[in-house]
Formats: structure tokens, sequence, C-alpha cells
């Protein structure tokens, strides 16, 4: 039988009926309804009385790829660092051995042997005692001031007499890290030149403010103390600018915070001189 010139079949996704010539045969196409790829079945006979279907085209699945095989690790390839590994170690090992034996020279078993500092150091003292309730006569060191504030080491590396206020400021930078301000009970520093105050912790009587300031976790903290305190607080004569002076000051806080020694106060805002 010869085979029609052109015939029609059904599309196998959708039913679409679909008219191609009889040279289409077994080719892939798209479906022009849903766009499915579909293969043109083989043209029928003229005494053909089926209706004719395509069949839709099935990619073939991927074939799965070995998996690599693992790298192996070459010996030869560490043979030439052999001899560079063996001298960092060596020198590790004379590097702790110094470490150790200079550990043991600075461990003084017996404390009481070691020599006094000469009376003029100008390293800050920090006593192991240093906090008590009572310091009036107490000795003030006479190292900068120093010690420490809510268990945080500290030294006073700038002081400032300002407007009736004593500022000493332990800084890094242009904030100071850590603060200890007196205020007194006059606006006008002048007032305060060659004067002492001495604060029981149980005093009663109108005492100076105390204001600390530290940082911790980069924010800035204040703990102000209006009373509970002991302090001892001496200012010298004012020279070229500048107020020598002694504190002694322990404060009721928890980590029981304190600083003693000297100190040379810039004086800074002169008040309006007072009129007769």
């Amino acid at each position: 039988m010869q085979a029609m010139s052109e015939f029609k079949f059904l599309c196998p996704v959708c039913g679409q009926h679909i008219a191609t010539d009889s040279s289409a045969s077994g080719t892939q196409i798209e479906c022009p309804t849903c766009f499915q790829k579909i293969v043109v079945p083989p043209a029928p006979t003229s005494a053909s009385k089926y209706i004719l279907s395509a069949t839709q085209y099935i990619h073939p699945p991927a074939v799965p790829r070995p998996p690599a095989p693992p790298r192996s690790v070459s010996l030869t390839s560490w043979k030439g660092f052999g001899p560079a590994v063996f001298a960092i170690a060596a020198l590790l090992c004379v590097l702790a051995g110094v470490i150790y034996i200079q550990c043991g020279r600075n461990s003084d078993p017996n404390p009481e042997t070691r020599p006094d500092p000469p009376a003029d150091s100008a390293v800050p003292a920090r006593p192991a005692a240093m906090w008590r309730l009572n310091v009036a006569n107490a000795e003030i060191p006479g190292a900068i001031a120093a010690g420490r504030i809510h268990d945080t080491e500290f030294v006073c590396e700038q002081s400032v007499l300002e407007n009736g206020s004593l500022q000493l400021r332990q800084s890094s930078g242009r904030r100071a890290d850590a603060e200890v301000i007196v205020y007194l009970f006059t606006s006008d520093s002048r007032d305060l030149i060659g004067k002492s105050f001495s604060v029981g912790a149980n005093d009663t009587a109108t005492n100076p403010r105390i204001e600390l300031r530290w940082k911790e976790a980069r924010l800035q903290m204040t703990q102000k103390f209006t009373n509970g305190f002991a302090m001892n607080l001496q200012f010298g004569d004012i020279a070229s600018g500048k107020v020598p002076g002694k504190i002694y000051l322990c404060l009721p806080d928890s980590s029981e915070s304190c600083v003693a020694g000297t100190f040379l106060a810039e004086f800074k805002r002169f008040s309006a001189p007072k009129h007769p």
C-alpha cells in the first residue's frame, strides 16, 4: 500500500489533533498546544480506520558520574620540610626553658627578704590592704595617686582642679578610661589652696560628694557617694598654674574602691575676683 501524503494524529499529552506530512513520520516535533515534545507516528495506509496517536518524547536518564577517588597525601611532598620543622621545634623548646627559668627567678619564696623600693620612686603604690574606714591618721603614699576602681587597677595620669572640684583621671585617649571626681563646697577653686579635708565613714555632717566613672563593655558607668566613705585630702600652694596635693580615699562600694597618693593638679577656670 502507498502511504498517504498527509495524515492526522493525536497529541498523547493534551489530545490535540495535528496534521502533518508523511515525510515527518518518526521525527520529533513540539505540540502547538501543550508545547510538549512528541514523536510523529508512522503514516497510515489508505485502508487504516484507526486514529493515530503520537508518542511523548522522554529524555534518556542521565548517567551518574563515578565518585572521584580520594586524594592521597604523598609523604615525599613533606620531605623537604623535615629539617625546618625540627628546627622550629627545637627553638620553641629553648624559649620554653628560658621562660621557665626566668619565672623561677622572679618567684621569691621569702618575700620579706626583698629590698624596699627607693623613697623617691615614681611607681604608683598599690598596697594590698589599702582600703580602710578611717584614714585620718593613715600615711599617704608619696608616689602618684593610684589604687583600684571596681576591681580595675587605677593610676592617676592627669589631675585638674576646676570650679571647686578635683578630677583624677586615667586616660589612654581623649576620654578618661576611669575617673575620680571630688566635689567640694565651693565653686571658686582659689578657696581650696592650702586647705585640708578629713572625712570619716561615720560622719553625719555635710560631706563632699564623690563620683566614680569607669567603662564596662564600652559603656560609661557612674556611681556617686555622699556619705559612708573615708577621705583625707590636702592641697598645697599654687605655683606655675599647678596645685600639688595628697589624697587617701576609700569608698563603700562592693569592690572597695580606693585611691591613695600624690597629685599635681592643673589649676583651670579662675572664678571672677570677689569685690570687697
